[in-house]
Formats: structure tokens, C-alpha cells, sequence
């Protein structure tokens, strides 16, 4: 039952990392390729049959897709048509016949500012029949001086599109080449608003880049706070263990006053470490012991290698004291030094059982990072908020950041059971 449950949980997580590689390339690569900028006075990344509007989002004018405008049967893209509102950062389509006398009047659409429901005119419906079934389409008809205009609903509310067709008299024939204009317009999609949330806070100005190299920056922190940690404690608990357990058949001397002190620093040190708040000691490091120095993640990892070596210093002590002292007498029998037999043979059999313990520290140290922040650090958590700082919605960076630390904790939460299960396994 417990290896169904633990193969259960590794494809749940391979699943979601699946997931989030999928949702990474896609925003990244597939989602950006429609992505319109403005260079030069027009509109890029747009396909040539979108129709650009303008529409007010999150309280700026933005340039958006309402439709997609195919070319009617029997007329061509008018060229030399001007601009209907002299906008060079809006599309327009205009038409004219091939064969003016088979195919008259000219035919233009634009976009509309304005709901369609504040358009002038009357509704006006029809069912055209296509290739996929019946469509119908409907809008508001408004009668104009040379022709008709008819105005369709668009995804926005705050605009619609506009097909005008112009140059015909008989009213039959204009209205009949109006619906075949329509039909070739076909309103986009609206975007939902997880989507406009993930386009402003991850897509716009390449935000997800902030995260991304907020990763890199976090794990290199957890990564060599880790190892200075390690060394840091290893020291430290070599000389905690030998104190206690050696200390009162030390002769008196240079060697065991010299332990002593050692001792004492080592506890001082231990004290004062687990004692006070992480945050403070990187303060600390930053703006007073290094305030001549501006390079914020070497600090960093020296802050967060000293803090966690006083606690891997205790992993590895209990570790240290679990092996049998039989162990120490028969590496000295053997003609070992003190410092040959706990490098060799006391120090090898403790890091086997406090491995997992260990790997536990580095991933609580990897959530620690999360204020390294405070000494201008653009970790993780500082890339979160700095887009949240930039486009005043806080919940989708910091849910996206709070994820992304969830799905690193399972990841090597999963990775340390494994390796319980093969120091389990090896000891048999």
C-alpha cells in the first residue's frame, strides 16, 4: 500500500512539473508570438487579417484584437483607400470590386468606440449558411447617405466593429453585399480575466523573466549557504562531541584549555545564532559588518551559511554521539590519531544517519531565502513583488511565487524520501 501511495505521489509531481514546463513554453513562446507591440508608429505581431481596436484596460488605452476580416468573394483590398480616422496604430480593411460593373460599391471595416447597444440604427439579424452549418449574425443596420452601415458586437464593451458599404444604390443589392461583407468578419475572443491577469503581471515586458532569474538567484543562495553550513558545522560539532565526550580525561594543559575555549566560542556561537531572527542577522551582515560592500547575494550567502551551520552543527553532533564509542577505541587500537579516527571512521558513519536530516535543513533554508529580500537581494519572493510593485495586482505574483516554492519543496521533499528509502535499504 505504501509503494502505491509513493508511486502515486511521483506522478502527481511529475504531472505537475509537466504542467508547469507546458505553461512556461507556451506564455513564453506560443502565447508571445500574438502578442502586438507598437514599433515605429504601427502595430506588430498582429496577423494581416486582424482587425486592431482600441479599447481601456487596467486604466490605459490598449491596442487589442476584435476580429478576424477575410476578403468577400469577388472584391480585393483597396490599397489606396485612406485611413477612416487617421490612426496609423489601427487596422482597417477596405474593398473594391475586381470588376466594378459585376461587383460595385466598395465596402470598409473599422473598428466602433462604443458599446453596441449605443450604436444608432435598428436591430438587424439574418442566418448565413456556411461549409460548418448556419451562423446567424446579428447587429444594429443604420442607413447612410451612399449606403448602409452596419455595426457588429465585439469582444470589448467599449468597442465593436463597424462594416460599411458604400457606393451602391438599389437598397437590395447593398444590403445584400453588407451581409456577405459581415460574413466575413468573425469577432474575436475576449480575453477572461485570468488571462489579462497572467498577460499583465507574467507576458507584458517579459515579467515571467523576473521570476525566472529570482529562481536562479534563490537556489544559488540555498545551494552555497548549504555547503558553508555543512563545513561550518561539521567544525562545530567535532569539536561540541569531543569536548563532551573527552573532556574529563583530557590532562591538564595547553591542549585542553585551548579545547575549552574552542568549546566556549562554539556554544557562544550557537547561542547567539538560534537565538535571534534570521532577518536580523542578514541586516546585520549587510548594513553594518559589510556596509562597505554592495554585493547583496555574496552577503547573503554568508549570512544564511553561518545561521544554518549552527543548526546542521546540532544534526551532526546527534549524529556523532549516536556512534557507538567502540568505534572511537578501535580506531585508536588501530594506531589512528584522535583527528584520523573522527575523519575516518566516527564522522563517515555520522553523515550516513543524518543525511535526510540534512537535506531537510537545505529545504528549509531554501524557504528562509525567501527574506533575503530585505538587503535589495531580487530573490524569488523579491521578484514577486517587484512585479507587483510595477502592476498593482498582488494576488497572481505572489500566488505564482508561493507555487513555484510549493512545487520546489515537493520536488526535493520527494528526492530525500528516496533517499531514506536506499539508506534504509543499505543497511540490510
Amino acid at each position: 500500500m505504501n509503494e502505491q501511495r509513493r508511486k502515486t505521489l511521483n506522478r502527481s509531481i511529475l504531472a505537475l512539473l509537466v504542467v508547469a514546463a507546458a505553461a512556461v513554453f507556451y506564455f513564453t513562446s506560443v502565447y508571445r508570438a500574438d502578442e502586438m507591440k507598437i514599433v515605429d508608429g504601427k502595430v506588430q505581431g498582429a496577423k494581416p487579417t486582424w482587425l486592431i481596436g482600441t479599447v481601456t484596460e487596467n486604466g490605459a488605452e490598449t491596442y487589442v484584437k476584435l476580429g478576424d476580416v477575410n476578403t468577400p468573394a469577388g472584391y480585393k483590398a483597396d490599397r489606396q483607400a485612406e485611413d477612416p480616422d487617421g490612426d496609423p496604430l489601427t487596422t482597417y480593411f477596405a474593398f473594391t470590386g475586381k470588376d466594378a460593373e459585376k461587383n460595385p460599391g466598395s465596402i470598409l471595416v473599422t473598428e466602433a468606440a462604443g458599446a453596441l447597444a449605443d450604436m444608432p440604427g435598428e436591430a438587424y439579424s439574418w442566418t448565413e449558411t456556411e461549409k460548418s452549418g448556419e451562423r446567424e449574425i446579428s447587429g444594429r443596420l443604420e442607413r447612410t447617405g451612399d449606403g448602409h452601415a452596419l455595426y457588429l458586437a465585439s469582444p470589448y464593451e467599449d468597442a465593436c466593429i463597424a462594416v460599411r458599404v458604400s457606393g451602391i444604390e438599389a437598397e437590395e443589392e447593398s444590403l445584400a453585399l453588407l451581409q456577405a461583407a459581415a460574413a466575413k468578419v468573425v469577432p474575436g475572443k475576449q480575453v477572461s480575466q485570468l488571462e489579462a491577469d497572467i498577460k499583465l503581471n507574467f507576458i507584458d515586458d517579459n515579467r515571467w523573466s523576473y521570476l525566472l532569474n529570482g529562481l536562479l538567484v534563490t537556489l544559488e543562495i540555498t545551494l552555497v549557504a548549504t555547503l558553508l553550513g555543512i563545513v561550518i558545522g561539521v567544525g562545530v560539532a567535532t569539536v561540541r562531541s569531543t569536548w563532551d565526550q573527552n573532556s574529563e580525561n583530557m590532562h591538564p594543559g595547553l591542549g585542553k584549555n585551548a579545547m575549552g575555549l574552542m568549546n566556549s566560542v562554539c556554544k557562544f556561537y550557537l547561542t547567539v545564532i538560534r537565538g535571534t531572527p534570521m532577518v536580523i542577522q542578514l541586516m546585520i551582515m549587510y548594513y553594518i559588518i559589510f556596509a562597505s560592500s554592495r554585493n547583496g547575494v555574496m552577503i547573503a550567502m554568508l549570512a544564511f551559511g553561518i545561521n544554518s551551520g549552527a543548526y546542521v552543527a546540532e544534526i551532526i553532533r546527534g549524529g556523532i554521539m549516536s556512534v557507538d564509542r567502540g568505534q572511537l577505541e578501535a580506531g585508536r587500537s588501530l594506531g589512528f590519531s584522535y583527528v584520523r579516527t573522527m575523519w575516518h571512521i566516527i564522522i563517515p558513519q555520522a553523515m550516513k544517519s543524518v543525511l535526510p536530516a540534512l537535506a531537510n535543513e537545505f529545504i528549509v533554508l531554501l524557504k528562509e531565502t525567501s527574506v533575503a529580500g530585505y538587503v535589495a537581494v531580487r530573490d524569488l519572493t523579491k521578484a514577486g513583488d517587484i512585479i507587483r510593485g510595477v502592476t498593482y495586482a498582488p494576488f497572481m505574483p505572489l500566488i505564482a511565487v508561493a507555487l513555484i516554492y510549493l512545487l520546489m519543496v515537493m520536488f526535493f521533499t520527494w528526492l530525500v524520501g528516496k533517499l531514506e528509502r536506499r539508506l534504509r535499504a543499505s543497511d540490510h
